[in-house]
């Protein structure tokens, strides 16, 4: 009987125990903006476009920015970067001049603000057609779709760039910006997508074609990147930089022995493992990252090296007057910074985001 209930006592120990992590990891996915636990398809490949995204911000001289750096788009305060690949048919003919995208967008998080969308297109490097032909490739979003027969679609150009053939290299990206097509269709939550129409215009009237210049073949060459904003991130002004100290030299970097742990208010290393705890399948890199804690005491007198609030300082004060009344101040993060992940969300898209205030810079009383 004893044992039998010993048995039940660890079993309701251990329901609690993974009511309390499911609880937890519900938390951590509403705070990083999802609805759901997302549901990873195994054979999912990440574009090069995205992985290059992640990356640029890992960067040195992108570490203290939570924005992405997009020369030419109006992106300086985009801080999440959704990927949709190319989910149109390959074109009937491979002499077509003119090609029809579909990205299956279908809506943004609630509260997201378009800032920029563009459309990479990868070159097929092809020796017959490095002469100095100058082909005009325009983008044409669809408003409206035409009936066969009947009516003509309705089309706007939205972007188009002359390329010389002879100075591609390969494998080589080209971007047109479209983000007056997305914030068309971000009206009305993206129930008229008809895609978006490609355009290859030659000047000589040689026999030059959309397949023989890009490779819309391939899901993963053909990508719409589309940049939002959810109004959480900090912003990239001077002055919040300047404010991003370096992390001094006497900061402990790495783990520390008990034995060594000093008990002043300090910072420490604190590695949070995405495969301890469950989120490597759906979080795609980083495998893991540095956030650090505070931990310490803050005694009395305070050190000025301790960065304490003047409230601090006066409860301390206090404190060491009658500890009985006033508690210690408490060793908190008083700088913080952010840290970009590169996941799968709720839908199945792959999702460069800056989270803000994941990593700790500095430590404090207060």
């Amino acid at each position: 009987m004893i044992i039998l209930l010993i048995l039940l006592a660890m079993l309701h120990t251990g329901r609690a125990a993974i009511a309390g992590y499911e609880e937890v990891e519900q938390n951590l996915i509403t705070k990083l903006g999802l609805t759901r636990r997302p549901v990873v398809d195994k054979n999912m490949k990440i574009p090069s476009a995205t992985m290059d995204l992640y990356k640029s911000m890992l960067e040195e001289n992108n570490a203290m920015k939570t924005h992405f750096p997009l020369p030419g788009l109006h992106a300086s305060s985009a801080n999440t970067a959704r990927t949709y690949t190319n989910k149109g048919s390959a074109p009937n003919s491979a002499k077509s001049k003119r090609y029809r995208l579909q990205f299956d967008i279908d809506s943004i998080p609630e509260g997201d603000q378009i800032k920029a969308a563009e459309v990479r297109f990868t070159m097929i490097h092809d020796t017959m057609l490095h002469n100095e032909e100058i082909i005009h490739v325009i983008v044409h979003d669809i408003v409206q779709p035409g009936v066969k027969g009947i009516t003509k679609p309705i089309l706007r150009i939205i972007d188009s760039k002359s390329i010389n053939m002879s100075k591609v290299s390969k494998s080589e990206v080209i971007s047109f910006d479209v983000t007056p097509a997305i914030e068309r269709l971000s009206e009305n939550n993206f129930k008229d997508n008809h895609g978006m129409i490609v355009q290859c215009v030659t000047e000589s009237g040689s026999q030059t074609h959309l397949l023989s210049v890009f490779d819309f073949l391939s899901p993963e060459k053909t990508l719409l990147l589309v940049y939002t904003d959810d109004g959480t991130s900090e912003k990239s002004t001077l002055e919040g930089m300047m404010q991003r100290s370096k992390r001094s030299a006497d900061e402990p970097g790495g783990p520390q022995k008990k034995t060594k742990k000093k008990k002043i208010c300090q910072r420490y290393s604190m590695y949070v493992d995405f495969k301890d705890v469950g989120f490597s399948d759906w979080i795609q890199a980083p495998p893991g990252y540095d956030a650090y804690y505070c931990h310490g005491e803050c005694t009395f007198p305070l050190a000025n090296h301790i960065n304490a609030s003047n409230h601090a300082v006066m409860q301390t004060l206090m404190n060491s007057y009658n500890p009985t009344v006033v508690p210690r101040a408490c060793c908190v993060p008083t700088k913080l910074s952010s840290q970009t992940l590169l996941y799968v969300d709720d839908d199945g898209k792959l999702v460069v985001k800056n989270y803000p205030e994941m990593t700790v810079d500095e430590c404090g009383c207060r």
